[in-house]
């Protein structure tokens, strides 16, 4: 018997086919659009959760394209600063994060190994949040664009065993 999910998808062999056939559809758009693909929305997690995604695809061929006016250089690693005293000590990470709007409010989940909570520094504005924090090996940096509008002045946080969470409120008419 095969079941139907509830998000449209099938299980087993017929899901696999279906996958690669809206694989091939989005090859299909690409090349289309003439080497360049963007897309955005928003997943359903159930229980009033929901993660939103935008990501932008271009072909090598559009990238040759624009390489003349863009400083952008596929597979190549780009020339590192010289290194500072305080560089060669601790590398910049950026840490792994989940964003979720729960019900009225923007989570956001950061992991920041070996630092105290007294290191982190938090900086928050209508549509983006900023972390930054120190470890003795590690100087964790990220900014992260919200999936709403939000009340920086609502900033709740809390931080257990390297977990950094982050509440803020989202505004309302936004």
């Amino acid at each position: 018997m095969n079941q139907q999910p509830k998000d449209g998808s099938t299980a087993g062999l017929g899901g696999v086919l279906s996958a690669i056939e809206k694989l091939a559809k989005l090859a299909d758009d690409l090349q289309q659009a003439q080497g360049e693909l963007n897309r955005e929305g928003e997943v359903d997690l159930g229980k009033n959760a929901k993660a939103s995604y935008r990501f932008r695809v271009r072909t090598l061929g559009d990238l040759k394209r624009d390489l003349s006016k863009s400083d952008f250089k596929p597979f190549e690693k780009p020339a590192s600063p010289k290194p500072t005293r305080e560089a060669t000590r601790v590398a910049v990470v950026e840490p792994e994060t989940d964003v979720f709007i729960e019900g009225d409010a923007v989570v956001v989940y950061a992991q920041l190994s070996g630092v105290a909570e007294s290191d982190i520094v938090i900086d928050a504005y209508a549509e983006r949040l900023e972390l930054r924090a120190k470890s003795a090996s590690f100087f964790y940096q990220k900014t992260l664009s919200l999936p709403a509008v939000v009340l920086p002045e609502s900033l709740a946080k809390s931080y257990n065993n390297g977990i950094l969470e982050v509440r803020l409120a989202i505004r309302k008419n936004a």
